[in-house]
């Protein structure tokens, strides 16, 4: 458990907020805080919680209220009642005010301002606002407050006094100036900042800020400055040798690189890429790469442990700095030009101010030697140029976590995620080899949800070596949970939240809108029109906010799609972390609205796509109505093949569809689904079409909208059709009659009364199919819908077809392409064309045929329509083999076959194989015959039918 009162009170118990709103029970557990692990009199908390109000009933109400912290921190023996008060027990290290003070005391005895400086940044790093900061105004707490604040100040000059013992005046001046100024009457760091602008050669400046110090300790207390800043001000005026750092003696080479790290695994191709760029051509030229990579993908590691690998190459020695480019205030170029002139030996003192002038004598230090620079986070061009040498014979490493392409002549290297061997490796190294061994799954779970980013890895890694006891599974299952994977990922001071929230917060705040909306999408890549919806903003706009979030590494490209445009996607991470800011940052009411604009844009898209490329075969159109549409340019250039579209977006536009109805957007989950129905049909997916039917089903019910639920069971009841799944066929189409006569829907009435003529025309019930489909045939006539009346004539023609009627079949043909000629419907005609080429083939017209089977299959290609074009070559392979052409007849039977198979359709694959031992035995091909037959026997048998009577098998040898 962690109590927390550097700021609002606050309690996480494992890793999770306690419940803990009302204001009673916080003060009295600031009360109990305050005075941890002693008892607290019941009169004090008395008089605390009813602020000296007498009630007779309160020490029975604060019992109460004790019960019910009791049970908010989930420990009832957290609090007991001893000595006539209650004592809170609390543990050591589980408050941050214990946390700082024990800092404060291992910094005081600390001897290295290094080692100081980070002790007193860690405990400083612990508060978060005013102690107790939301607790009510209660005595006792505002007198621990007071001491906490003046504890933290305390720490703050402790902070700058250890900074400058190390060197670092020039580098903390902006931070020093900021924090002096909220503290114009603190003597000490007034101080402290008069010492750091000393050293870092701004004289006048120092005696300024002492003027100032004067005049507000005069105004405001009627008092003049103490000795210790007197005696100060006299050294600054006499240019004191007392107030320098001893520089480093030339002499000395600088080597400044932080120490590697022991378990640095994999990037053998990015090492061998910087060492290979670094140590040639030197001597003719400053060699300069950069590193770019998103938070957390191991930059800063590769760097120092590239330049530890390279020091040998360089003997004049190692400059190192990390510019905290991602922080509230990077690092400014003079300071650390100062700083790297002092470790060249250049005396404090005799340091220019102005930027350009240091720079210039930097470089001319650098003149003639041999030296790694390494410039780590950096921020971006402008804070780097004034850094970076100006003669052969020195090299620079940079880390970035955007891409400095404005840098010139440097040498960009993008450093992505661990593939999942490495990253495995890693985890080992820090959990220990043998426990990744014995449990491999688990540990390929684990470095896959942290997405092989290193930073998480490690995190992962660092938790399981502290718990040997777990086993890894353990964790993978807590990873496993979106929710809380970011506060699994957390160990001491690494966390992967906080390295993520760095490149957040650089970002404007379009941007960050932009980061957290895109976050709520669960589809895996998207382009970028879908920020124009998610934002409500122009295109143009859109492209920019999304190629910030590049820039800062905090969106990925995957690529440009089959319709030319270019796709985008998260890391998982990073839109974990997206989706918790937004759910942080923004009311539930506006990511819903962002979410339906997108789910639109895909619908309006999809709608005008479908119009052109759908077929006839499902029959359902739907008006997306009013919903958020792309720019016209924008669709316009999209669309140009809406084929390719469809193809590049279906993916996403399942998902969309799957995530609007968990929303319970049940008009767009309708809509999006019957609309990706249609292309479903044409290009035979049929796993993502049951898929959807039964997301436009369940949306349909949970709307209570009996027509949609019609629709949704009508397309189960196609895709039952043409999988010969007939029972279910004939069980989709009865219950969408129903729904649809439930509320007068004559013509989805219609429609699924033509489905069901289908499905007992397949099952061989053709009495009662003929009465289903001249039932739909009328309807549909009687209302004008000749497209869809069309489709119920070519049932009606394969009803005849298979008993035999090839004249009547070729009737019902001719006459349904005769309707179809009024619409632009070529998969549609090219159905028909299919159909009325095999009864032409049976019919002795085999030039007929021809050309109809030929159209058809063209038309088939053209619009992608695999299960069309499979069925159109076995009538092609039928009308050969009738002409006994058997190779042509073997190549189309045998190119059908494959297609069939990628389309997962056994019982079609069956039937192709039936027509195929058929051919080979009339050809003579005695074992491919007994092969292709043995075969289909083994399918049919699998599916558990008979072989239908005109496939007629010949019995097993």
């Amino acid at each position: 458990m962690e109590f927390e009162v550097l700021g609002p009170l606050r309690v996480r118990t494992e890793s999770k907020p306690a419940p803990l709103t009302a204001a009673m029970p916080r003060t009295l557990l600031g009360m109990l805080l305050v005075r941890a692990n002693a008892p607290v009199p019941v009169d004090v908390l008395v008089d605390a919680l009813w602020a000296g109000q007498p009630d007779p009933r309160a020490a029975k109400k604060l019992q109460l209220h004790v019960h019910r912290l009791r049970r908010a921190l989930g420990d009832p023996a957290r609090i007991r009642f001893e000595h006539s008060g209650y004592t809170l027990r609390v543990a050591p290290d589980e408050l941050d005010a214990d946390r700082f003070e024990a800092l404060l005391t291992e910094s005081a005895a600390s001897e290295q301002p290094a080692q100081t400086v980070a002790l007193l940044r860690k405990a400083l790093g612990l508060w978060r606002g005013d102690p107790f900061g939301d607790v009510g105004d209660v005595p006792m707490l505002r007198s621990e407050a007071d001491r906490l604040t003046e504890r933290r100040l305390d720490a703050v000059e402790e902070l700058y006094a250890a900074e400058l013992a190390a060197g670092q005046a020039a580098a903390i001046v902006a931070e020093l100036a900021e924090r002096a100024a909220r503290h114009p009457l603190r003597e000490r760091l007034q101080g402290l900042l008069m010492t750091a602008l000393y050293r870092a050669g701004r004289q006048a400046e120092a005696l300024e800020v002492y003027r100032n110090t004067r005049t507000a300790l005069v105004d405001e207390l009627g008092l003049e400055p103490g000795g210790e800043l007197q005696r100060l001000e006299h050294a600054i005026l006499t240019g004191d040798p007392a107030l320098d750092v001893p520089a480093v003696p030339s002499a000395t080479p600088p080597a400044q690189l932080p120490a590697d790290v022991g378990d640095f695994t994999g990037r053998e191709a990015a090492l061998a890429r910087v060492r290979d760029h670094l140590t040639v051509g030197t001597d003719r030229a400053v060699q300069v790469l950069a590193v770019a990579g998103k938070a957390g993908v191991g930059k800063t590691t590769l760097a120092v442990h590239a330049a530890h690998r390279l020091r040998d190459d360089f003997p004049d020695g190692q400059l190192y700095v990390n510019l905290r480019g991602v922080e509230d205030q990077p690092l400014d170029p003079s300071g650390v030009l100062a700083r790297f002139l002092r470790a060249l030996g250049s005396d404090g003192t005799a340091l220019p101010d102005d930027t350009e002038e240091r720079a210039a004598m930097y470089r001319s230090r650098l003149a003639g030697r041999r030296m790694l620079i390494v410039l780590d986070n950096a921020a971006g061009e402008a804070q780097l140029r004034p850094l970076l040498p100006g003669t052969p014979g020195c090299a620079v490493l940079i880390t970035s976590r955007a891409r400095l392409a404005g840098l010139d002549s440097a040498v960009q290297v993008d450093l992505d995620i661990l593939d999942d061997d490495h990253a495995v490796e890693l985890l080992g190294r820090a959990a220990g080899p043998q426990r990744v061994a014995t449990e491999p799954h688990a540990a390929r779970q684990i470095v896959r949800l942290c997405g092989g980013l290193p930073l998480a890895v490690r995190v992962a890694g660092a938790r399981l070596g502290a718990r040997p006891h777990w086993p890894l599974s353990r964790l993978a299952t807590d990873l496993a949970d979106e929710h809380r994977r970011l506060d699994e990922l957390r160990l001491g001071d690494l966390e992967v939240r906080a390295s993520l929230a760095l490149s957040y917060e650089s970002l404007a705040d379009a941007a960050r809108r932009a980061f957290r909306r895109l976050g709520l999408l669960d589809a895996h890549d998207f382009p970028a029109w879908v920020t124009a919806a998610l934002l409500d903003v122009d295109q143009a706009q859109a492209e920019r906010l999304v190629d910030a979030l590049v820039d800062a590494q905090l969106l990925d490209v995957a690529g440009r799609d089959g319709a030319g445009q270019l796709r985008y996607r998260f890391h998982d991470l990073l839109r974990a972390y997206a989706r918790e800011v937004a759910t942080a940052e923004e009311a539930d009411a506006d990511r819903l609205a962002a979410l339906e604009r997108a789910f639109g844009g895909w619908l309006a898209l999809a709608e005008d796509a479908g119009q052109r490329v759908a077929s006839s075969a499902f029959g359902i159109t739907f008006d997306p109505g009013e919903c958020w549409r792309p720019d016209a340019e924008v669709a316009a250039s999209l669309l140009t093949d809406p084929s390719g579209w469809f193809e590049a977006e279906w993916a996403a536009l399942v998902v969309a569809a799957e995530q609007a109805c968990s929303a319970g957007m049940d008009w767009l989950t309708c809509t999006l689904a019957g609309r990706l129905a249609a292309f479903f049909v044409v290009r035979g997916r049929y796993d993502d079409w049951r898929r959807i039917g039964h997301l436009m089903l369940a949306a349909a019910r949970h709307a209570g909208r009996s027509r949609w639920e019609g629709m949704a069971l009508r397309g189960l009841g196609e895709l039952d059709l043409l999988q010969h799944r007939l029972d279910e066929a004939v069980s989709d189409f009865e219950q969408a009659r129903t729904a649809f006569e439930a509320v007068g829907e004559r013509h989805g009435h219609a429609l699924a009364t033509s489905g069901l003529g289908a499905a007992q025309v397949e099952a061989g019930r053709f009495d009662e199919a003929q009465t289903s489909l001249a039932q739909a045939l009328a309807a549909l006539r009687e209302m004008g819908d000749h497209r869809s009346g069309a489709w119920a004539l070519r049932r009606l023609g394969t009803m005849h077809h298979l008993q035999g009627g090839y004249e009547q079949a070729a009737v019902c043909f001719e006459q349904a392409l005769s309707d179809l000629a009024e619409f632009d419907d070529p998969l549609g005609q090219a159905a028909v064309q299919d159909r009325l080429g095999a009864v032409r083939t049976l019919q002795g017209r085999g030039r007929e045929a021809h050309a109809l089977l030929e159209r058809a299959l063209a038309l088939r290609r053209d619009h992608g329509d695999h299960f069309g074009e499979a069925r159109a070559l076995v009538s092609l392979g039928e009308l050969y083999r009738t002409e006994a052409r058997w190779n042509q007849a073997v190549d189309c039977l045998g190119d059908s076959l494959r297609l069939w198979r990628e389309l997962r359709l056994p019982w079609e694959q069956a039937r192709t194989l039936a027509h195929l031992g058929a051919v080979h035995e009339e050809a003579g091909h005695g074992e491919a015959a007994h092969t292709a037959r043995r075969e289909a026997r083994r399918l049919f048998a699998e599916l558990g039918v008979a072989a239908p009577a005109e496939l007629a098998l010949a019995p097993a040898r």
